[in-house]
């Protein structure tokens, strides 16, 4: 007899954005993105119009995981990651619309992210807003 996996009820993705020309971004923060659009790939009308945007998971890192089950982990993680690049990060962030983007992927309404006042303080440090997006489908 086969036992069903059990899959956790919340899964967290965690990515830094921002909102402009990849290559430009890339450029000066010395990283190649593992998410990015760049306003060359837009088609002409009657397509719809997408915004250049860079993203960054930590992909190639050392400890990356694609869906975390704490958003806390996943988010210190990135940090770690990305904290020699702090004051690229802040500079950058302000000029191209920088956020922390999470998901919240969960299948039922028993929960959900929490983080610690130390992580928010570090956040913080960056002068990015944090956001997180929540995303519901069952099981079945």
């Amino acid at each position: 007899m086969f036992q069903k996996s059990k899959t956790p009820n919340h899964v967290y993705t965690v990515e830094l954005v921002f909102m402009g020309e990849p290559s430009e971004i890339s450029d000066r923060l010395n990283l190649q993105p593992n998410n990015a659009f760049s306003q060359s790939q837009n088609r002409p009308p009657p397509s719809r119009q997408h915004p250049p945007y860079w993203g960054y998971n930590g992909e190639r890192e050392t400890g990356y995981q694609s869906r975390w089950e704490s958003l806390e982990d996943g988010l210190i993680f990135l940090l770690e990651v990305m904290d020699s690049r702090r004051e690229k990060i802040i500079a950058i962030g302000h000029q191209f619309n920088g956020h922390w983007w999470c998901g919240h992927f969960q299948s039922s309404f028993d929960g959900g992210p929490t983080l610690s006042a130390k992580l928010l303080v570090e956040i913080s440090n960056y002068e990015i807003p944090l956001r997180i997006a929540n995303y519901y489908s069952s099981e079945e």
